[in-house]
């Protein structure tokens, strides 16, 4: 494998999780020696893009317009033969995916990540071609033992590499006196929420730490609730935290750039998203939760309630809750403010070189399978 072609719904210049993920699995392929260029479709684009990799052909002009994606696919079909696999990095884009292996005759790789790959989607040539494919990668185990069962896909095996974060970002930050200064954080004690406030996604946390902040502050002197993200449901928990008249104790962000954000996981006593809706996703290694411990935070989360999370080791790293008690959210929240921040040894198993390093065998499994059909 030398050139691989990505095919992505969201990477650079975009939001949430899968993004990040994508970021990461592009550059870990850009360090790996063999690999001379990588070809990026990418479907949306949000925000200012990241650096990007030197041998990242980023496919530009196509973001954000469906009929200009659909272009670049015919063109690539018609026209382009130096791919040898694809990365199909989400199950809606398969149908794609699948043509472009086909007509190069390489193979076809689909990554999952959680409640996207958890039951058949809406597009039926999806959810059919999801037994065409030639290989799967995961970020949890129980999303890859989902989505086999619904798909009947003939794949049993399957490779699992988890989120990442580069902890180089995280090493030796000294704290921001500006921003300490600006917003008023000198001996503040401060709770820190992190992702989209989407009115379809309420519950994850947020609305859960606003509803609690008014009698945590007769516990905790000088309190301090930051919430970074942005959304359309911002509007909403805006309104409650001052119809429960706590307002003044919660600053709302909005987006950051990632370094201000790192700088406030630094300043940050508490990492806390206990979401309680029904179908919120508890995954505990969600990118949040890892940057947090890479800062030294205490992450506070919903209790995990699948088999494959609950026997992992690493969960150890988190203080889990029952999301819907809220005198244990308050008794969890004081007993980790009387506790020292201090890094985790376990958050060393999600390092980025680890990540990249177990990509690395995959590629090469995935070359030595490849040989030995065409021999």
């Amino acid at each position: 494998m030398k050139h691989p072609l990505v095919l992505l719904t969201d990477g650079y210049g975009g939001r949430g999780g899968i993004a990040q993920y994508n970021r990461h699995l592009i550059k870990a392929l850009s360090e790996i020696k063999k690999i001379k260029k990588i070809n990026v479709l990418q479907r949306r684009v949000f925000y200012k893009l990241e650096k990007i990799p030197s041998k990242v052909n980023l496919i530009k002009n196509i973001s954000n317009s469906k009929l200009k994606f659909l272009i670049k696919i015919i063109i690539f079909f018609f026209y382009k033969k130096d791919f040898d696999i694809v990365f199909c990095c989400h199950i809606h884009l398969l149908p794609f995916a699948w043509l472009l292996s086909k007509k190069n005759k390489c193979p076809l790789i689909l990554n999952i990540y959680g409640e996207e790959a958890w039951n058949p989607t809406k597009h039926k040539i999806s959810n059919y071609l999801c037994r065409k494919i030639d290989y799967l990668c995961t970020i949890r185990h129980y999303t890859a033992k989902k989505f086999i069962r619904w798909s009947q896909t003939p794949i049993s095996k399957y490779f699992y590499i988890p989120n990442c974060i580069d902890p180089q970002k995280f090493k030796l930050k000294s704290k921001n006196l500006k921003l300490i200064k600006k917003y008023n954080l000198k001996k503040k004690k401060i709770i820190l929420s992190c992702g989209r406030m989407d009115i379809e996604d309420k519950n994850k946390g947020i609305d859960e730490i606003i509803e609690i902040i008014g009698d945590l502050k007769k516990k905790v002197d000088n309190l301090l609730y930051i919430i970074i993200g942005d959304g359309n449901d911002k509007d909403r928990l805006e309104k409650k935290a001052k119809f429960l008249n706590v307002s003044e104790s919660i600053i709302f962000l909005g987006n950051v750039q990632e370094k201000i954000k790192i700088d406030f996981y630094m300043l940050g006593h508490i990492m806390a998203m206990p979401g309680s809706r029904k179908s919120f996703d508890r995954y505990p290694f969600r990118f949040v939760n890892l940057e947090a411990l890479s800062s030294g935070m205490h992450v506070l989360c919903s209790k995990v309630n699948y088999k494959s999370e609950m026997n992992d080791l690493n969960v150890k790293m988190l203080n889990q809750v029952n999301p819907n008690d809220k005198k244990e959210l308050i008794n969890e929240i004081i007993k980790l403010f009387k506790k020292k921040k201090k890094t985790n040894s376990l958050i060393k198993n999600f390092y980025f070189n680890n990540f990249k390093r177990s990509l690395k065998n995959i590629i090469n499994i995935i070359d030595d399978n490849t040989n030995i059909k065409k021999n």
